[in-house]
Parts: C-alpha cells; sequence; structure tokens
C-alpha cells in the first residue's frame, strides 16, 4: 500500500512539473520562440536514459577541464555550503524555477548538469531547463551517489590483483582531488564532501602487490 501511495504521488509529482512548463510558454517573457514544449520528444530522451550523466564522466570532464559545461547544485545554500562538488555553482530549486533565472543564467549555450541529493527534484529541474530550450542533463544519482562513487572509492583488499590496485590508487587520487580525504556527515547520514582546491591527481605507477599463489 505505501509502495503504491508512493509511486502515486511520484507520477502526481512529474505530471505536475509537466504543467509547470507548459505554462511557461504562455507567462510575459523577452523571448518565447525558444520555449518549446514536446512530450513526445522528452520521453524519448528519458527512456532512452539520454537525460542522465554518470559521475564517472562527470569527474573525468573536470579533471580534463572541459569548460563547456555548468555544473548546477539545485540544493538550499545551506546544504551546498556544507558541501558541494568542485566547480559547482549553486542556484536553489525555487530560484531556478524562475522563467528571470532561466533567461539571466543560462544564456551561454553551455550544456548544463544538474544535481540536488538523488531526489527527483533535478528531474524536475531538467524538465523545465529542457522546455526552455536549454541542453541539459542530470547528474546520475545526485550528490549522494557522487559521495558514494568518487569520494569513497572501493578498497578491493587484500589478494587483489596488481590492475585492480592500480584502479583503486587512480580512483583514490581523484577522490582526493574532490575533497574526498575531508568529508564529514550530515545529521542525515549523508557524506558531505567539500571543494577544497586540492591539484589535480597525476598518473603514477603505484607499488605493485606481490602475487600469491602459483
Amino acid at each position: 500500500m505505501k509502495l503504491k501511495l508512493k509511486l502515486e504521488n511520484r507520477q502526481i509529482g512529474i505530471f505536475a512539473v509537466f504543467i509547470i512548463a507548459f505554462i511557461m510558454l504562455f507567462l510575459p517573457g523577452q523571448d518565447k520562440s525558444k520555449y518549446s514544449f514536446k512530450p513526445d520528444a522528452i520521453a524519448g530522451i528519458i527512456k532512452e536514459g539520454k537525460d542522465h550523466v554518470s559521475p564517472g564522466d562527470l569527474s573525468q570532464w573536470i579533471l580534463e577541464g572541459k569548460n563547456d559545461l555548468t555544473l548546477v547544485d539545485i540544493r538550499p545554500k545551506e546544504e551546498f555550503e556544507k558541501g558541494h562538488i568542485k566547480s559547482a555553482k549553486n542556484i536553489p530549486l525555487d530560484a531556478l524555477m524562475k522563467r528571470s533565472t532561466i533567461e539571466s543564467e543560462f544564456v551561454d549555450g553551455k550544456m548544463v548538469i544538474l544535481y540536488s541529493n538523488g531526489t527527483s527534484h533535478a528531474a524536475q529541474a531538467w524538465l523545465v531547463l529542457k522546455t526552455a530550450g536549454v541542453d541539459c542533463y542530470i547528474l546520475d544519482g545526485g550528490y549522494n551517489y557522487w559521495n558514494e562513487t568518487v569520494l569513497n572509492p572501493k578498497d578491493p583488499g587484500a589478494g587483489a590483483a596488481d590492475d585492480e590496485i592500480l584502479k583503486y590508487q587512480a580512483a583514490q587520487s581523484v577522490a582526493d582531488y574532490f575533497g574526498g580525504a575531508s568529508q564529514t556527515k550530515s545529521g542525515d547520514g549523508a557524506v558531505k564532501g567539500g571543494d577544497t582546491g586540492a591539484k589535480a591527481p597525476v598518473k603514477r605507477e603505484g607499488k605493485k602487490k606481490k602475487l600469491q599463489g602459483c
């Protein structure tokens, strides 16, 4: 019963955002030409999974200095200040939903990547920006999943093969760059990583573990 209610609430939420996006077409503004509500096209993007970016891809783009993207944290300011992804700018959801914000913050044509805490809020923001003609994507799993996968790479443990150890060392170097070593936990148990300004990781060979067995 609870699961059914949860699904129904989620469907209601998605439907409500569709209505908001549609209404935006008729609001006063400087330029209505770029606003286009195409449910079939949007549904196709979601079905094919082309609305998401993985934490691994995002971390690699940032490390490479990719400058044609804008990373937007839509969480409240208080949460953003406790910890956020390096290079992200904070535009809380309630502010982002305003047409004036869309027309002032997303006019440079850059690809926009949105994230929250892994809730449906990023999907709602994505839908509105997509309707406004913005090239945007959602960070898969949000900030919590970023912390889990990028800031906390899984240690392969004793007896792991050389290539697994080297992959772990490389992943740990990336975690250090994004502030993995300075994480703190919030009251809800979510891991908070900060923007430490650490230097980009360099490729290193690392010490190979002696293989056991024959």
